[in-house]
């Protein structure tokens, strides 16, 4: 088989999930310059290391009726990562740290959702977000220090923190100690997510529009990735 070029992408996690939507499977391994603000998937992998990672397909039914087909490769979430990611755009300058300055100015609020886990029955719970996230990283820092991009399985995170508990998982986090996690974290491959409310969909920092439903997919090592820049990840 014909080996394929490799693209070289300079940008983050976004444009990564931008470049993924628009091109079809099987894709070319990517040369990643990372020049994003969180750089999730390059710090994972780290500076100068090439590494197959891990996908996510992401099928949504957005509240109009319209489906959205995309992947993703650090991060998918509704509620309370989404609103984070929202007030973090004015602040974009502060680069990595803007999600933390944004997450001092959003309040957690309570949703109801609909969630089945790797075909489980479906269970109905109240939280203040979900996140799927397949790296290490979240928001500039290690929020999940047993997460791997290359082990065919992403960490479905349910948030039930409150501001203050919230605050104090971040600190923990963003010091590197680790020391304090308050919410529910499983490995999973599969993930089916209703919130009973239409809420804005959070993909890769990215925002994709309210949405009613949500499947996740991992596919294992379905991408080529090497970080050819020693930046200071």
């Amino acid at each position: 088989m014909e080996e394929r070029p490799a693209l070289v992408v300079a940008g983050g996690d976004g444009t990564l999930f931008h470049l993924l939507s628009r091109l079809v499977p099987p894709w070319p391994p990517v040369r990643l310059v990372p020049q994003g603000r969180g750089n999730a998937l390059a710090r994972d992998i780290g500076a100068g290391r090439a590494a197959c990672v891990d996908v996510i397909r992401v099928s949504a039914a957005a509240a109009g009726g319209a489906a959205l087909e995309c992947f993703s490769l650090s991060s998918v979430g509704l509620g309370y990562p989404s609103d984070v990611t929202r007030g973090s755009f004015p602040l974009r300058f502060l680069r990595r740290f803007s999600y933390a300055a944004a997450a001092l100015f959003t309040l957690p609020r309570w949703r109801w959702f609909r969630i089945s886990l790797d075909g489980e029955a479906e269970r109905r719970v109240r939280l203040r977000g979900v996140l799927v996230n397949n790296t290490r990283y979240t928001g500039g820092f290690e929020a999940l220090p047993a997460a791997s991009s290359s082990d065919g399985l992403a960490e479905c995170v349910e948030l039930s923190a409150g501001y203050v508990r919230q605050m104090a998982h971040n600190l923990s986090a963003i010091s590197g100690l680790h020391c304090y996690a308050p919410a529910r974290i499983r490995k999973i491959r599969r993930a089916v997510i209703a919130p009973e409310e239409p809420l804005e969909l959070m993909i890769d920092g990215e925002l994709a529009g309210p949405v009613q439903r949500v499947v996740l997919e991992v596919i294992p090592r379905a991408l080529e990735v090497q970080v050819v820049r020693p930046a200071s990840l």
